[in-house]
């Protein structure tokens, strides 16, 4: 499968690298087979990277979109994880598992009839919009200083929590009973697995995910992946830099203000921002919660975020992350 690998020309390097400076956000096809930490820690290694981290897991047997936050990046995973997903998943009706997927043991099976098309609908519209999900016991929330999934596997029985998730829409791509093919696009922390059991015990048949996709995170589209045999097999192909995505491109839902002042840049530049620009700025903008990009008007470069609602002085080191 073609995955955006990119093109097929580009210039091999033969000279050793040192550890790569760039920072940025790479769009990573995960294979099947490997935990999220795994992949990024092959391609820290591959690229001789300094810093490099995840923004939002998928299961080992899932594929599709991993961001990779390199070097200085790895400050803004906290503002691309919040951002909505996309899936495309498999549900095998009329059993279940207890990972909720096909990597677990069966425990419980569904010898009624068929469920038809219609009805299958009809019980999946149902989870449209925001409903309280229940974490999966095989999840790696902690409760109680655990792993979900460490509890699990001891066979400790533990109150599960849950959380309000929204599914923004579902869509159903084919049904063959007992197998149905979707497509949802939900909120950060949307648990696919619980979906399809939900589902499936709404029709009391039991469900559980066996294909798991995704497709894109945030705007990070799956057109736009790297595949992870690239990085496989030509760690020093220097075209992951091509497809390096900048810190300042990456935020752009956030809202800007271009800095032209270089004594406030300086300033800047040493954690301080000035108060009477920083009031004069802040009276101005209509939104007045979540962080706000600072860019050089220079270079267009990701100089700081900066948060305006939080005034007071002793949160200084909250309400601004400077970036070298």
């Amino acid at each position: 499968m073609n995955s955006g690998a990119g093109p097929s020309h580009c210039i091999h390097s033969s000279m050793h690298c040192s550890p790569a400076t760039d920072s940025g956000i790479l769009i990573v096809d995960k294979p099947e087979g490997l935990t999220s930490f795994a992949v990024v820690a092959k391609v820290k290694k591959s690229l001789d990277l300094k810093k490099a981290g995840h923004c939002g897991t998928l299961d080992p047997f899932a594929t599709g979109v991993l961001l990779i936050c390199v070097n200085q990046a790895t400050r803004i995973a906290d503002q691309l994880s919040l951002q909505d997903k996309h899936y495309r998943f498999s549900m095998r009706l009329g059993v279940e598992t207890d990972t909720l997927d096909r990597t677990g043991q069966l425990v419980r099976t569904y010898d009624g009839p068929a469920i038809c098309e219609s009805n299958f609908l009809s019980a999946a519209s149902g989870f449209v919009g925001i409903y309280r999900q229940r974490v999966p016991r095989y999840a790696a929330v902690k409760v109680q200083g655990k792993r979900l999934y460490e509890l699990a596997r001891k066979g400790v029985e533990v109150e599960l929590p849950s959380r309000d998730i929204t599914i923004h829409h579902l869509k159903l791509i084919s049904y063959v009973w007992p197998e149905a093919v979707m497509e949802v696009c939900c909120s950060k922390g949307t648990y696919i697995r619980q979906l399809a059991a939900d589902i499936g015990r709404e029709l009391n048949c039991g469900a559980y995910v066996s294909e798991l996709r995704r497709l894109a995170s945030g705007p990070f589209d799956i057109s736009r992946a790297i595949s992870f045999e690239q990085f496989r097999l030509t760690p020093e192909d220097n075209c992951w830099r091509e497809r390096l995505i900048p810190m300042n491109e990456a935020l752009d839902h956030l809202p800007v203000i271009v800095i032209e002042d270089g004594q406030i840049l300086q300033g800047l530049s040493n954690g301080y921002l000035d108060p009477a620009w920083a009031k004069e700025k802040r009276e101005r903008l209509s939104q007045k919660e979540g962080p706000v990009r600072l860019l050089a008007a220079a270079d267009r470069q990701l100089t700081a975020l900066w948060w305006p609602e939080w005034r007071d002085d002793n949160e200084k080191r909250r309400c601004l992350r400077v970036f070298k």
